[in-house]
């Protein structure tokens, strides 16, 4: 199937790809999952790292064998790949975790990032505003083909990823609350998974550090990034790698590599820093470690997602025997998120397993808070593929909120922990005092005669 949206913003083209039966997954999960799924390789426009249009591809997801139509949507940012065709849209390994969750009953955009799949050029490892953009960017394609397509957004959205996945789904997360658009995505739960949130900190402690890392590739990944995004990072390979590596780098990141892995990568270099980058550049670098005013301390600490205050539920999945991506990521996150006044964010153990053994735990605890969260199908959405428009305001609020809308309606409002603190019948504005009530996040669910709402409120 091929649905060109010519008209449409960011939709460029929506390819059926393949269908696959939810049994296959429930049996290798363990998870309760209810329904087939359709795959399809979904083209887009979003931008680039001077904010100039791009194509980009990912794969999405669509539930089937059901008479519900409208589901929440769920991003998947997927982990570091090399290769510019071992990505989602090209149904790599990765993609089975799209259909996973798709199978639980949601909309799956897996983005493959710019740079990767069809996007043309070098993918910015790890920058956060890029990753960011391609994901919210593809869900607003998403939802321009499902508009089309007799389908329906429910209106909640929920994020993860791991490895470098965890960093673009913080980096999402954090987007769409700097760049207020939480009535654009109305954000139900984010978890990141083993991602490096702290890349100033904990990152550049690797950099630094003088015993050996199990993946440098993932260091020359960095700054083969954030030469391409920000330009000052080096003149040459030779400038900042020791000769053979200056040679041996470059075909890796060359923009259009589809054959050359990071394990490869790792096996070509030295995994101490020390071995692989010149001093010069070494020694400048550890020396400004006070001030930070180096290039690659700009653009580590330019795309640190830790040290924020996340207005929405946030679990951060980690296993302490990951030795490529330091626990401490988690840990450090969760501390500062708090002390800036976060309400629910959690770092969660997950085990003493290394970073592949932790992917399923952490993902399978994901996938089952997501569906503690969600809202259940309407079954009247079939012939009502429309929301109720409201306005809601303050949000965050303290001892007073007020919502109205745009017909009369039946509006609950629910605590995180399920309590029941409002249910009424027939109403079109509300002005409710919340000054009894405990700081924390709130879900509002609303039904109208032909329409339905869900969405989150947050009480400072």
């Amino acid at each position: 199937m091929l649905n060109n949206e010519a008209y449409s913003q960011y939709l460029v083209s929506c390819n059926f790809l393949n269908s696959s039966s939810s049994s296959i997954f429930s049996g290798a999960t363990g998870l309760n999952l209810d329904y087939d799924v359709d795959m399809y390789k979904m083209t887009y426009n979003t931008v680039n790292t001077d904010s100039l249009p791009v194509i980009a591809t990912g794969a999405f997801f669509i539930p089937k064998n059901t008479s519900c139509n409208d589901f929440p949507i769920a991003i998947y940012n997927h982990g570091t790949t090399l290769r510019k065709n071992d990505v989602p849209s090209h149904n790599n390994s990765e993609a089975i975790i799209g259909k996973v969750f798709s199978a639980g009953g949601y909309f799956v955009c897996m983005p493959d990032y710019i740079g990767m799949g069809d996007s043309p050029g070098l993918h910015p490892y790890v920058h956060a505003h890029t990753e960011a953009t391609a994901s919210i960017d593809m869900v607003r394609a998403a939802r321009e083909y499902l508009s089309t397509n007799n389908f329906v957004d429910n209106n909640e959205l929920f994020l993860t990823g791991y490895s470098q996945g965890g960093h673009a789904c913080m980096a999402t997360t954090k987007f769409i609350k700097d760049e207020n658009l939480q009535s654009e995505f109305n954000i139900i739960a984010s978890a990141p998974c083993s991602g490096p949130y702290d890349l100033s900190g904990i990152m550049a402690d690797t950099i630094i550090s003088p015993s050996s890392y199990s993946n440098p590739g993932y260091i020359v990944y960095l700054l083969a990034s954030y030469q391409l995004a920000y330009g000052n990072i080096f003149n040459s390979w030779s400038d900042v790698l020791y000769s053979p590596y200056d040679t041996i780098v470059p075909p890796f990141f060359s923009g259009n590599n589809t054959t050359l892995e990071m394990g490869l990568l790792n096996s070509l270099i030295p995994n101490q820093m020390n071995l692989l980058i010149r001093d010069s550049s070494l020694n400048n670098f550890i020396n400004d470690s006070v001030n930070k005013n180096h290039p690659w301390w700009r653009a580590l600490i330019d795309n640190d997602n830790y040290d924020w205050l996340p207005l929405n539920p946030l679990r951060m999945y980690y296993c302490t025997a990951d030795e490529q991506i330091a626990y401490t990521n988690a840990l450090n996150a969760e501390n500062s998120m708090t002390n800036n006044g976060a309400l629910d964010v959690q770092a969660i153990n997950m085990g003493n397993n290394d970073h592949g053994g932790c992917i399923l735990p952490a993902l399978s605890s994901a996938f089952n808070w997501f569906q503690s969260l969600r809202s259940p199908c309407n079954i009247f959405s079939a012939i009502s593929p429309n929301l109720i428009s409201y306005n809601a305001y303050p949000n965050p609020f303290k001892d007073e909120f007020n919502i109205q809308f745009d017909e009369k309606v039946y509006l609950a409002i629910y605590s995180l922990d399920g309590k029941l603190m409002l249910d009424v019948n027939n109403l079109q504005n509300l002005k409710l005092p919340t000054s009894d009530w405990s700081k924390g996040i709130y879900i509002v669910k609303v039904r109208g005669t032909k329409a339905y709402r869900n969405t989150i409120i947050t009480k400072l």
